[in-house]
């Protein structure tokens, strides 16, 4: 088994349709819990290759980051603290 399948084994996946935490747009979140990293996507297969693309690039870091459609960020909030709050205004 390779990296990005590994990545994919234990990514925690969530599916968010609007008016949900105020979304115009559906949204997917792959979440790895063992990097701290995070790929938002428009659909499931964006935010996991997302996911995927930050770990390789971004896994050794002390501090996750969250990769959306075009750009990587810091994860530079509390685990659980509204990864959607946060990433609200950068989806649109």
């Amino acid at each position: 088994m390779d990296d990005a399948e590994r990545v994919r084994e234990r990514a925690r996946v969530s599916h968010y349709e609007p008016p949900t935490f105020g979304l115009e747009d559906p949204v997917w979140v792959a979440e790895d819990e063992e990097t701290g990293c995070a790929g938002v996507g428009r659909v499931e297969a964006e935010a996991i290759g997302n996911l995927i693309a930050v770990v390789d690039s971004h896994g050794e870091a002390a501090t996750g980051y969250v990769k959306l459609p075009g750009q990587v960020v810091e994860r530079t909030w509390e685990e659980g603290g509204g990864l959607l709050d946060r990433l609200r205004e950068r989806l649109r």
